[in-house]
């Protein structure tokens, strides 16, 4: 078995992920992030599918911003090919406030993400958080 801890440099990457985004800090997440990334983003919204290549993942999390979105973590941890992030996700608009637990499973490579899967644990409240 691999060992996973929370202070594993992969787990450290997540978090700095993470802190570059909620800052919008672009040059970071453009290091942090590989060229080839994919993102399985699940359910049937405006933002759902598979978000192919670095480029097309900035311009879909830029796209959040408009949408309220706001994302804090409750655990992370990481070994030598994966980390595992347990979140909250949500979104404030006018009309919305709505959150959700979310697991996210990334891999890997070289100190970047390459790819990440999605899952929420209320699909109700994850579709109304990009189209609510």
């Amino acid at each position: 078995l691999r060992d996973m801890s929370a202070d594993h440099p992969h787990a450290t990457a997540y978090r700095q992920t993470a802190d570059a985004f909620r800052s919008g800090d672009v040059e970071v997440l453009a290091r942090l992030i590989a060229e080839d990334v994919v993102w399985h983003v699940p359910g049937d919204h405006s933002m759902a599918g598979d978000v192919r290549g670095r480029d097309d993942l900035l311009a879909w999390l830029s796209a959040l911003g408009p949408k309220g979105f706001w994302l804090t973590e409750d655990d992370v941890f990481g070994s030598d090919g994966h980390v595992c992030a347990v979140s909250q996700m949500g979104a404030i608009r006018d009309d919305v406030d709505v959150r959700t637990r979310v697991i996210s499973i990334f891999r890997y490579r070289d100190g970047q993400q390459v790819e990440r899967w999605i899952y929420p644990d209320d699909m109700t409240a994850w579709h109304c958080i990009f189209d609510g």
